[in-house]
């Protein structure tokens, strides 16, 4: 059965509900992101925190040195005691007036599993964040690369655990923050209709612990206080056990190539890639080809 996000992009390659970026926004978005990685990787760089490249930025940046040509974002990860240390430094407001954040913690709601980094006084919402409280900003997404237990029993019962609390904060999101360009979007596909009405009746029902806590919970559950050989990324595309690889893949970084920037990589970010894409050189054809779900952009000016 293929996933909810699969069958969202396909929809998208095959309605022109969401907003079609020009060349020229595309651009500046490319380059806005950029510049914040690089104030990112400054902050880091100077607190000693390994920061790299994940997901589609590590493929762009290892295939096309720079973004995937019709890819705008940029995914982030780093070992959980370093995530955690950014994240005290982002409260301490060390990363400067321009930025917000939002992360989960145990008073607040936060937008979602992960940390994400927005760019103030710029606009950038899709169909998940029409109707939500938090920054609508450009940003950047931080993923915590976890340490994993030593026993494959204690591995296989925490990914259990991990994509169960993730599913829920999956849920609750639905059902509290329901907009009408997401279930236009949804209607257009009698399946997609189907399972947003499922997963909206599923979130009233687990909804009645608030989300915070969902997200507390997934946060604290995903943590694994030893360090163990084998690492993973419970929030990366294919969940908890999916990811999981040796504490060498990932650290220690190593330079890469990205936009004309020396941005850090995976250790061994072959390894890494292989696991995500499998032969990861070859370009997918463009019916498969990831696109976010855009409703309304606004950049800097001085981008445009």
């Amino acid at each position: 059965m293929k996933s909810d996000s699969e069958l969202m992009n396909q929809l998208a390659h095959r309605t022109n509900y969401l907003h079609a970026m020009t060349n020229q926004e595309s651009q500046a978005i490319k380059q806005t992101l950029t510049l914040m990685y690089q104030d990112l990787q400054d902050l880091c760089i100077k607190h000693n925190l390994q920061l790299m490249l994940g997901g589609g930025s590590c493929l762009g940046a290892v295939r096309h040195k720079g973004f995937i040509p019709w890819d705008d974002d940029l995914d982030a990860m780093m070992p959980r005691q370093d995530y955690n240390r950014l994240i005290q430094l982002l409260e301490q407001g060390a990363l400067g007036d321009n930025y917000e954040f939002s992360a989960p913690n145990p008073k607040n709601e936060s937008v979602n599993t992960f940390l994400k980094i927005f760019l103030k006084d710029t606009k950038y919402i899709d169909l998940f964040s029409v109707n939500t409280p938090f920054p609508k900003g450009l940003y950047i997404d931080v993923f915590a690369i976890e340490s994993t237990p030593k026993s494959s029993f204690a591995r296989a019962f925490k990914g259990i655990i991990s994509n169960g609390l993730e599913f829920c904060c999956i849920l609750t999101h639905y059902a509290k923050y329901p907009s009408k360009e997401l279930k236009e979007y949804m209607s257009l596909d009698k399946a997609m209709l189907r399972r947003y009405r499922l997963k909206r009746f599923l979130g009233h029902l687990v909804g009645v612990i608030p989300r915070r806590k969902w997200l507390w919970w997934f946060d604290l559950w995903a943590q694994t206080k030893q360090d163990n050989p084998l690492w993973t990324i419970p929030t990366g595309r294919r969940y908890y056990q999916g990811e999981i690889m040796p504490k060498t893949v990932f650290v220690p970084v190593k330079d890469g190539s990205f936009e004309g920037h020396t941005f850090k990589l995976p250790h061994d970010y072959d390894a890494y890639l292989t696991n995500l894409y499998g032969n990861y050189m070859q370009l997918p054809p463009e019916n498969k080809r990831e696109r976010h779900f855009i409703c309304e952009i606004k950049l800097p000016d001085s981008q445009l």
